[in-house]
């Protein structure tokens, strides 16, 4: 199986009090699906969707360093040793 590591910033990170976590995947809907199933009780609606099964459309996902909305979103597969960034969005000024 495919090892990936997930790296929690801002929210999450506060939420969850991890930096990072190793999951195991074919793509990362998979390492998602499995974030939420441990960890979804720590976020509230501004976070999950409205089925509470995928994040918002707006929080940030990149895979190596690239939006994973550029490439196949959820069906993106994966490779050994990627890393996927999860970020709520920020802004200021």
């Amino acid at each position: 199986m495919i090892k990936v590591k997930l790296n929690l910033l801002n929210i999450f990170y506060l939420k969850v009090k991890k930096k990072s976590i190793e999951y195991e995947g074919k793509n990362v809907g998979d390492i998602i699906s499995q974030f939420l199933e441990q960890y979804k009780e720590k976020f509230d609606d501004n976070i999950l969707s409205r089925n509470k099964k995928k994040l918002n459309e707006q929080m940030i996902i990149l895979l190596n360093g690239r939006n994973i909305k550029s490439l196949k979103n959820y069906k993106t597969r994966l490779n050994n040793g990627d890393e996927l960034y999860l970020s709520y969005p920020l802004s200021g000024g």
